[in-house]
């Protein structure tokens, strides 16, 4: 108990001196207290406290702003020197990209936005969709997915007013313009002539509705299945009414056709330029429509079958 008393109280001695000083210093004039010397003492180890602070933190200070300077340096001279491209369909090149995007030279890596290089590839009425990233430390990714012809569509009042032009139709009846540096390999599409009210507003960017376009898309379909010699390319489609479709071949045959059972019918139609090959005989005209004996009007005979 002693020991402990001991410390105890050696404390309370020490804390009753400091308290005793205090109150002897407050006692003493201005003047005295200034220039004395237990309250320079204090000042110098009060100086002495904020000294050693401030070593401490001029180089941790120093250290965030020559980072963060560095780093702002670093990500200004960082320029793109790799551009990954990919197009899903083959038909637009990486050339043709960086050109709708009008990029020339290298790009910078800290001004770079991809989101508006996006938006641009994706303003573009050939380009359905278009994503874009950048990978640290200089490469660019671009991929693309163009918009696949069916077949240009042109309005059947054409021939008549003179308004020839030309579009062409996507699988989800998008209309976008006829472009030969990309479509290159579709410019031999049938050609699909409209009815008025077939589309709302006949330009790039109108989308023709699925009941009007789904016989249409079925067609050329079924139609791809087989080659040449079995079918001739179909050069002109015609929906005069609804339910019915008319066709022109490549060897000047007339097909006549319902929008229903397009596979069925196509197979008829396979069949029938098969015998008519076999009998050395050109098909004028042909009905598919019924499943069993359909009609061929031949181009050297007035005879049917």
């Amino acid at each position: 108990m002693k020991n402990r008393n001991k410390y105890r109280s050696h404390f309370s001695d020490e804390h009753e001196a400091s308290a005793n000083v205090k109150v002897l210093e407050a006692a003493l004039s201005l003047k005295h207290r200034i220039f004395s010397i237990v309250a320079l003492r204090r000042g110098l180890r009060r100086l002495r406290r904020f000294l050693l602070i401030l070593l401490v933190l001029i180089p941790v200070l120093g250290g965030i702003f020559w980072g963060g300077k560095t780093a702002v340096e670093k990500a200004y001279s960082l320029s793109i020197d790799k551009v990954s491209f990919d197009a899903r369909q083959k038909l637009i090149s990486k050339e043709q990209a960086m050109k709708i995007l009008g990029i020339e030279g290298s790009i910078n890596m800290a001004t770079l936005n991809t989101g508006a290089m996006q938006a641009t590839l994706e303003a573009d009425p050939c380009i359905e969709s278009a994503h874009i990233r950048a990978e640290l430390p200089d490469t660019l990714h671009i991929e693309i997915n163009e918009r696949i012809p069916v077949v240009y569509v042109e309005q059947e009042s054409g021939a008549d007013t003179g308004n020839r032009v030309r579009f062409f139709m996507d699988p989800t009846g998008k209309l976008f313009p006829v472009m030969p540096e990309y479509h290159r390999n579709f410019m031999g599409v049938p050609v699909w002539y409209l009815q008025p009210g077939d589309v709302a507003e006949f330009k790039a960017g109108s989308t023709i509705g699925e009941e009007k376009r789904r016989p249409i898309v079925e067609l050329v379909a079924a139609a791809n299945r087989y080659n040449l010699i079995e079918i001739p390319a179909i050069r002109e489609i015609f929906r005069p009414k609804e339910w019915k479709l008319i066709l022109t071949l490549e060897n000047g045959s007339e097909v006549l056709m319902q929008v229903y059972d397009i596979k069925g019918q196509m197979e008829r139609l396979a069949m029938i330029l098969e015998h008519c090959r076999a009998t050395q005989r050109r098909p004028r005209s042909i009905n598919v429509i019924p499943r069993i004996n359909p009609t061929v009007i031949y181009a050297d005979a007035a005879t049917s079958e």
